[in-house]
């Protein structure tokens, strides 16, 4: 006849691994459950482009200086029945009024720019806040428009930024596609960079300041061949309900 001989500590030992076990097992699956029912907090970022199949595009300009280039620019956008998106600085709105007027009455639309050509993230946030809010009383003051859409000079944006321009109600607008325009490097260089580079949900960078002498040359041509690319340009704002704005 066998013995058996109950080992208490032994017999101790296993349960409590095995209530380890278990517990760790429900710990585990319970971050697993709170992960599939609360929205994961994501980095914020600025938009560049919007995620799309669709073969429709955001035409863009930044003004903040001159008066020879804009009125040409708007001209070939009426010529071509295109309606783009004008990220225009606010002492250039009060300075040159007839233009961001025009802007307007052609059936654009006016985004900020900001109010001095500064590096954002290199300032506190209180003079973010107004450098944002005194561009947009200047905007509004001659348009008519309070923007909703803003391009961070030289592109320049972190947290803080974002943060900011958010709870201003602005969502911040980069580029994918980026002529380099105001590098001046040749017409046929600005249309083959727009056309390589543009792409389903792309948001394409020009300017109409007077720096950007070789933007008026350039647009019929880019024009032209963004339409015989089978491309729909549109504005940021009409581009953004054709799906989620991503930074890449």
């Amino acid at each position: 006849m066998k013995v058996f001989i109950f080992d208490y500590r032994k017999f101790k030992k296993h349960v409590l691994l095995l209530g380890a076990f278990i517990f760790c097992a429900c710990i585990f699956s319970a971050l697993l459950y709170q992960q599939q029912i609360l929205p994961a907090t994501a980095k914020k970022y600025a938009i560049y482009k919007v995620k799309t199949d669709q073969k429709v595009a955001a035409l863009t300009f930044d003004i903040s200086w001159g008066t020879e280039v804009p009125g040409p620019v708007l001209d070939i956008l009426k010529e071509h029945h295109v309606k783009s998106t004008f990220f225009i600085s606010g002492p250039w709105a009060v300075k040159h009024p007839e233009f961001p007027k025009r802007i307007v009455s052609d059936g654009h639309e006016i985004a900020s720019h900001g109010e001095e050509h500064v590096n954002l993230s290199e300032y506190a946030k209180s003079e973010v806040k107004k450098n944002i809010l005194t561009s947009q009383e200047k905007i509004k003051q001659v348009t008519g428009v309070t923007p909703t859409l803003i391009r961070t000079p030289n592109g320049d944006w972190n947290d803080m930024v974002l943060t900011t321009a958010e709870e201003l109600n602005y969502k911040v607008i980069q580029w994918s596609a980026d002529s380099l325009d105001w590098k001046k490097p040749g017409v046929q260089v600005i249309v083959d960079r727009v056309l390589k580079r543009t792409q389903p949900g792309a948001i394409i960078l020009m300017h109409a300041s007077d720096t950007c002498s070789q933007t008026p040359e350039a647009l019929p041509q880019v024009l032209e061949g963004l339409k015989q690319q089978g491309y729909q340009l549109v504005t940021v704002s009409e581009l953004l309900k054709y799906g989620e704005g991503t930074i890449d």
